[in-house]
């Protein structure tokens, strides 16, 4: 498979065109992305702090990482092409991972098995029409302002199709199967989860207004494994994170869930009528049914139903995120963009943990969905590196910032900054928490259980610098305060105190890109 992939890439840079290439009637297109970060990061895991979650995490201050995206086109015409992309890395310099996975090869005398693959779809117009298919592992990414999304920014094999309307609508329809952990087990029919997906651009030019309304229906298999995934984990790829391995999940007829349900129902509008002034508004809906998950082990996820009986597990809640930006030019060579962005995202309230009801969001993007209001406490970085070290989803918190994006330096020519100033709480009971004595119950994700008494605040200072047209570095400055509340995490390890030790972040990236 790498010979062929090798081989591939070859012709593609040697036809004459370094971006594209003719071989048999394809043309052959070459594109992709190749990052490579250095940085520092202190405390990411708050282990000096008393909060409930902090204490399993681990870091490495210093790191170096690499991760190498490139994507083949094969287009033989307009109506017909496909794509196929391919992915080496993430991988940290000097960590040998086994020699195998996507991490692997680090070490001395590298040599992992360490290629990917990243998407792999066929794109084709139906004859006669003007409808677009699409289908394989594709990147989805639901409608979202430019914080980005808390429910789903991944690559998920499926069939996605676009059919234009009318000159001012459009209907896309998706169908995805992002879950069939035991596929290989002895398991029951409709064990899959799959998801089904409707979403309705709507384009006013004259009132410069875009509306996009969306919803997603799943059919949650048993033993699908979308449980295991939420309240389990599977392993994480986040630089110095570790996270449980997803080998150790059961794997049995009866794991994970019995039959169950997910829906979510979302809106967002654009507006920018007033441009340079730019308003963004969302607001979704999520509900993921109460199931029996007592194939997770309920002793585990401290549910129970009286007399330590483990029970059903489901949660519902709502998310709603704006953004407001006016692009400002204020001299020659000198402008930027000031902005204003919050969110808000429902929480567990005092009984989740006796009841099994959670009062968060589904996501099926557990690991960093795509929120990413900021560079260090979400999902944000430019490429790859040290974020999220809050949430990658955001779901269970509120908050609000100001920004100064892309600054331009008059003074150096393709040099930009942005600066960031963040606060954001949690919106889980503390009471809760008090409650069941410091215990959690979260999702596997990487996010921090933050409740109505925890606080955080975040400064970002980035800058971009254009060394070639396709060349880029990018310096990430960080600073992290995280405020747990001592009554509320005092029986989690130990007594908790306010303002525990900061975070931060200094990271450079070089980007190449193609």
């Amino acid at each position: 498979m790498k010979r062929v992939v090798l081989l591939i890439l070859t012709l593609a840079c040697l036809a004459g065109n370094p971006a594209a290439g003719r071989a048999d009637g394809v043309d052959l297109k070459v594109k992709g992305e190749w990052d490579f970060a250095f940085g520092w990061a202190s405390n990411t895991g708050f282990s000096k702090s008393r909060h409930g979650d902090a204490a399993p995490r681990s870091e490495d201050p210093n790191y170096a990482v690499q991760r190498m995206r490139t994507q083949i086109d094969f287009i033989m015409s307009e109506y017909l092409s496909g794509v196929v992309m391919f992915e080496i890395g993430s991988i940290t310099w000097g960590r040998a991972e086994g020699g195998v996975g996507t991490n692997s090869g680090g070490a001395i005398n590298a040599d992992g098995v360490n290629l990917s693959t990243k998407r792999a779809y066929l794109d084709w117009i139906i004859p006669g029409t003007e409808i677009q298919m699409r289908m394989g592992i594709q990147g989805v990414a639901l409608p979202s302002t430019p914080m980005g999304t808390p429910v789903l920014d991944s690559d998920v094999a499926g069939i996605s199709i676009a059919a234009p309307l009318t000159d001012w609508l459009s209907a896309n329809f998706l169908w995805m199967r992002p879950y069939d952990q035991y596929w290989a087990d002895d398991n029951p029919r409709m064990d899959e989860t799959d998801i089904f997906g409707i979403f309705l651009p709507m384009q006013f030019e004259d009132l410069g207004l875009k509306v996009t309304p969306w919803f997603l229906y799943g059919l949650a298999g048993a033993g699908s494994g979308i449980y295991d995934y939420l309240f389990r984990g599977e392993q994480d790829n986040t630089v110095g994170r570790d996270y449980e391995d997803s080998a150790s999940l059961p794997h049995s007829s009866d794991a994970g869930n019995a039959r169950s349900s997910v829906f979510w129902a979302g809106a967002l509008l654009e507006f920018d009528l007033l441009d340079p002034l730019v308003l963004n508004v969302e607001a979704i809906y999520g509900n993921l049914r109460r199931t029996d998950v007592s194939g997770l082990g309920g002793d585990e996820l401290n549910i129970y139903e009286g007399g330590g009986t483990p029970w059903r597990v489901g949660t519902s809640g709502w998310y709603i995120g704006a953004t407001l930006d006016y692009t400002l030019e204020l001299c020659e060579g000198l402008s930027m963009t000031p902005g204003l962005f919050g969110w808000w995202s429902s929480g567990d309230n005092d009984s989740a943990w006796r009841t099994g009801k959670l009062g968060r969001l589904p996501t099926l993007s557990v690991y960093n969905a795509g929120f990413a209001p900021t560079t260090f406490g979400t999902a944000g970085t430019y490429s790859i590196g040290r974020d999220s070290v809050i949430s990658g989803t955001g779901i269970g918190s509120w908050g609000l910032g100001v920004k100064l994006a892309d600054i331009t330096n008059p003074f150096v020519e393709d040099l930009t900054h942005t600066l960031r100033f963040a606060w954001y709480q949690g919106t889980n009971s503390s009471s809760g928490v008090r409650e069941n004595g410091g215990s959690i119950f979260g999702f596997a994700d990487n996010a921090f259980y933050l409740t109505d008494k925890d606080h955080v605040f975040e400064v970002n200072f980035d800058h971009s610098y254009q060394i070639y047209e396709n060349l880029t570095a990018i310096v990430e400055l960080g600073w992290l305060r995280l405020a747990a509340d001592r009554d509320t995490w005092q029986d989690a390890g130990g007594p908790g105190r306010k303002g525990v030790d900061d975070a931060w972040k200094a990271q450079l990236t070089f980007n190449f890109s193609f």
